[in-house]
């Protein structure tokens, strides 16, 4: 057994054999950066994330002759000099083995149910080093597959059968996570020219729910152009007893509250749930970024709120904070979702100045997790600006927030948003008068390397309309930055019973498809894993998932489909299917402002097959029919 203040190591020689134990007593050294934290931010803050404290071992730092060393209870101890630390994985939905990653002493990630392996290996997953270069790791693996911690090890590239990015089923015009399991949003925000995503990540995991004790991570990813993401590493990593990710927001500090913004260099606040990890399970938690977000720092005067702050008004599990500063006020605005004791699910709402001290001041009932709170002109009107709240359900309400709670304009539920599609997010300090919004796309429901998906960005605007102000999404312009040479046409006429078959829709593609339905009482655009149609009689579209999950169908999925059949009556004789298709999804925005998405089986595709346009009752006239492919995000071909 070895004392608390000491590190046991092994020197590797080229044999693979140890050449001894070197035991030399821990020494604490502090960074300068963590110096300033500790005494700066009322003399209590430091940093977070752990993978960047600086703990050292001094006394055998200029002794070790090797970056891979290995202790006697299973740890493997590396040095940090390549990009990533790999790990031998199977396919699965989870493991039965344990992840525990120190980083100079101090812990930093712990995985539950991870897929790693003492097998051979299916795939391999990692643990991104770009910014731990230099610093000492220590690996240890429990469970039964712990012999698994022999195949660990350090590379410039991840490993695989085939290229990360091209496996089978990989989205090709979405992100996807390299590795692991994505669901929501979290925290989206555009900072120094750069977009940057944030989600729910499961690293070593593909599944949701409860099913793993702790593993929920703040996953990070940053484009300039909204198309191309660049993976980054992991934002806030689970640790055990201390921190389990779930959803939450993110703010731009303008006003500097936390005092550790510099002159032209703001700082950006972070909101995010405490999930499962005992003993501050469901709490809430403020962390901040000063070097544009891409690592957090904590002020534990921050940490574990119990909001709301009396047990008998806490319900099950509250959670997903989304945080603003409001201007007109001064204030930081946090909205928490709860199911308060015999209550109903509800947002309720937080002011703060300090982001230390929160007081509840208002509650916005039935209303279901990741709520996401913003302001918006009507028509572009900046004088006349409306108010729009929506939670993991997509309904939204549009009103006026007081600076206390939201007040509806009026009681009625509206929907832009269908489909397997949830808990999405607006990007916060968004440039050019831009609501970007991206959410989690039920899709990609995979056992292998990577599970989901996120939703390809929309742009959002408030429009007065006949019935009333509604939210119209339009796929971003910079879509058509993706087409390859393709197909326009105008003024084609498609007989009732004469299908036209235009394209290949096995690939990417972007179809726009402007049509006079006239007397036609069915308008059905089919292929393989494609299948949208129009009904005269109901004015009504359906986009359909052709091949289900096994097991499930579509009124059994848990967002049960409620109301897929969205509403299109032609404007002026003429409607408008903005069509975009991945290899794993179809999604369709309409003239009427309403957006939809739907999976495909990508083993079902097939070799290159058209898509078919059909009528019944009468011809069609396309004034527009233009189908695009794509280049994949990923190799640009």
């Amino acid at each position: 057994m070895k004392s608390n203040n000491e590190m046991s190591v092994m020197n590797h020689l080229p044999n693979g054999k140890s050449n001894g134990e070197i035991r030399r007593p821990a020494s604490r050294v502090w960074h300068p950066a963590e110096r300033f934290l500790r005494a700066g931010f009322a003399g209590i803050a430091h940093a977070f994330a752990p993978c960047l404290t600086v703990m050292v071992a001094a006394a055998i730092a200029g002794m070790l002759a090797s970056s891979v060393m290995a202790a006697d209870d299973g740890t493997r101890t590396f040095k940090a000099d390549k990009r990533f630390l790999i790990f031998p994985c199977s396919r699965g939905l989870g493991g039965k083995s344990n992840v525990i990653i120190n980083v100079d002493g101090t812990p930093c990630m712990s995985l539950y149910d991870a897929l790693v392996t003492a097998s051979e290996p299916d795939h391999w997953r990692f643990f991104d080093l770009k910014l731990l270069q230099g610093k000492t790791l220590s690996v240890k693996i429990e469970g039964p597959d712990a012999a698994a911690i022999e195949r660990v090890k350090l590379s410039d590239t991840i490993p695989g059968k085939v290229p990360v990015y091209q496996e089978p089923g990989r989205p090709q015009v979405h992100f996807s996570p390299s590795r692991g399991w994505f669901n929501d949003p979290c925290g989206m925000i555009y900072f120094e020219g750069k977009w940057h995503l944030y989600h729910a990540l499961k690293p070593f995991y593909n599944a949701n729910g409860y099913s793993n004790k702790a593993g929920n991570a703040w996953g990070h990813a940053t484009s300039t152009d909204l198309l191309h993401w660049e993976e980054q590493p992991i934002l806030m990593p689970p640790v055990e007893g201390k921190y389990c990710f779930w959803t939450g927001g993110a703010a731009v500090d303008v006003e500097n509250t936390t005092g550790m913004g510099k002159p032209g260099k703001p700082a950006i606040v972070f909101a995010a749930n405490n999930g499962l990890d005992k003993p501050n399970d469901f709490t809430q938690c403020v962390f901040v970024s000063t070097d544009g977000g891409m690592t957090v720092t904590h002020n534990p005067e921050m940490m574990y709120k119990p909001l709301p702050m009396e047990n008998s008004r806490r319900g099950k599990d509250p959670r997903d904070p989304m945080i603003f500063w409001y201007a007109p006020e001064k204030k930081w605005v946090m909205v928490v979702f709860n199911e308060p004791p015999g209550g109903r699910y509800s947002f309720f709402f937080f002011e703060s100045r300090d982001l230390k001290n929160w007081t509840e001041t208002g509650v916005l009932d039935e209303m279901l997790e990741c709520p996401n709170l913003f302001q918006m002109p009507v028509d572009g009107n900046k004088a006349n600006m409306r108010w729009v709240i929506w939670g993991s359900e997509t309904e939204y309400l549009i009103g006026q927030f007081n600076g206390k709670t939201f007040v509806p304009d009026d009681n009625r539920r509206l929907r832009a948003h269908y489909g397997q599609f949830s808990a999405s997010q607006v990007f916060a300090n968004a440039p050019g008068g831009r609501w970007v919004q991206m959410g989690w796309a039920h899709v990609c429901d995979y056992d292998a390397e990577f599970s989901q998906m996120a939703s390809f960005p929309l742009d959002l605007d408030l429009r007065t309309t006949p019935g009333g102000l509604r939210l119209f999404a339009n796929f971003i312009p910079e879509l058509a930055q993706l087409r390859k040479d393709g197909s326009q046409q105008k003024d084609v006429v498609v007989k009732a019973g004469t299908p036209l078959q235009v394209g290949d829709v096995t690939q990417p593609a972007e179809i726009i498809a402007e049509f006079d339905p006239g007397s036609a009482t069915q308008i059905t655009f089919t292929g393989p894993e494609l299948d949208i149609n129009w009904n005269a009689a109901s004015q009504e579209l359906k986009v359909r998932e052709v091949s289900l999950a096994a097991g499930k169908s579509e009124a059994g999925y848990w967002w049960k489909y409620r109301g897929e059949q969205i509403k299109l009556a032609p404007q002026n004789g003429r409607m408008t299917l903005h069509i975009l298709l991945d290899i794993p999804s179809v999604e369709v925005v309409t003239s009427g402002g309403d957006y939809t998405i739907k999976g495909r089986d990508y083993r079902k595709l097939g070799a290159k097959s058209p898509m078919e346009i059909r009528t019944e009752g009468g011809d069609v006239k396309f004034s527009r029919l233009e189908i695009y492919p794509l280049k994949s995000i990923h190799t640009g071909k």
